[in-house]
């Protein structure tokens, strides 16, 4: 349960269409689930989702990019965020999902860099690319990514360039945000390719 800290007078506001507003977690006055918050401390994280809080000072929450984060939020610091600047179409879905059934999951594999010379697809798809930053595959399954990458390599339902330059997985680009719930994870998955092309990635994602 979350108690508003301040006032309307005493937000923050990053523009006349919405606001943040820092508060406290604190005995029921507004339910917390289904707010929509973000990190000051963690900006990269973006626009979160409170899915719900352990009754105490832990509270769990769906990051646009910064994944599924169980917070102390003796510790962190969270602003609440309110009119059109709460509004996303990924924290709209993870609102509607059913969390108990999820089972899917992100993964990215690091491809060969000699994919930019060979393919001319994926170059035309990454022309801001340039050499020394990583190429990577942004997948989605109902397996576990290891078992996912393993049947890319073996050519079973593989994606080509995966079965032709795919190397290994890069845990720490994917694993924050799962287990996802399908539709929430079907949506994720261009999402996740679309940030990590903003990174500098160059990026295939079917």
């Amino acid at each position: 349960m979350l108690k508003l800290q301040r006032s309307a007078s005493g937000a923050r506001s990053p523009g006349s269409s919405g606001r943040h507003a820092p508060f406290a977690w604190r005995p029921s006055v507004v339910r917390s689930k289904a707010l929509r918050v973000c990190c000051p401390k963690k900006p990269d994280w973006g626009l979160g989702l409170v899915l719900g809080d352990d009754g105490g000072t832990e509270v769990t929450v769906f990051f646009v990019a910064g994944g599924k984060r169980t917070l102390d939020t003796t510790r962190v610091e969270l602003d609440l965020v309110t009119g059109a600047a709460a509004q996303h179409p990924i924290l709209d879905l993870a609102e509607a999902a059913t969390w108990q059934h999820a089972h899917h999951h992100l993964y990215v594999v690091e491809l060969r860099p000699e994919i930019f010379a060979k393919e001319g697809r994926f170059a035309a798809t990454n022309s801001h690319w340039r050499p020394g930053n990583l190429c990577v595959y942004v997948g989605m399954t109902g397996l576990s990514p290891e078992e996912r990458l393993g049947k890319h390599l073996r050519g079973e339902k593989d994606a080509w360039f995966v079965q032709r330059y795919g190397q290994h997985l890069l845990p720490e680009l994917f694993r924050h945000f799962n287990p996802l719930p399908y539709d929430l994870a079907r949506a994720m998955e261009p999402e996740l390719a679309r940030q990590l092309r903003e990174r500098g990635f160059g990026v295939w994602q079917n």
